[in-house]
């Protein structure tokens, strides 16, 4: 008989464990400095079942980012063993409240904010309220109002 216990409470156990190895929900909280997050998992808007704060993914290799979910963003929690101190959130897909921005296979495109930067297989397109950009001192800023440049030499060919 304790032999059917034993095995009754370690298929609970593996149930749990299961179920809580992937879990979606909204971003509720950001801790950015931290790279953590905490999802709305359920409950109410007054009181909303929260995960506790677990990493978001980020691209870390050569080529390395640093873009903090937002607030109401879809996310994905996945963790090995069901374990939530062992998880990471990764982005999930577009929603209502935070659609695509762009519907043609051949552009990829990025926004945020007033920015829409889109590229094409022949085109970089940059839309926003001001270019700035600072080489070695030397500076170019663009605006709805004109260009400004600064360097101690120019040369226009």
């Amino acid at each position: 008989m304790n032999e059917l216990r034993d095995l009754l409470k370690r298929i609970v156990d593996a149930e749990r464990r299961m179920s809580g190895m992937v879990r979606s929900g909204t971003v509720h909280e950001v801790d950015a400095e931290n790279g953590t997050i905490r999802l709305m998992l359920g409950g109410t808007t007054e009181k909303p079942f929260l995960s506790p704060a677990i990493p978001y993914a980020q691209i870390g290799g050569a080529l390395k980012l640093h873009s903090p979910p937002s607030i109401g963003q879809q996310m994905t929690i996945v963790g090995t063993g069901g374990d939530w101190r062992q998880s990471i959130a990764i982005p999930m897909t577009w929603s209502e409240s935070n659609p695509s921005p762009g519907n043609k296979g051949d552009e990829h495109v990025l926004t945020f904010g007033p920015w829409t930067i889109s590229l094409t297989g022949d085109a970089l397109t940059i839309k926003g309220p001001k270019v700035f950009i600072d080489c070695g001192g030397s500076t170019f800023e663009l605006t709805g109002g004109g260009l400004k440049m600064v360097a101690p030499d120019y040369d226009f060919q």
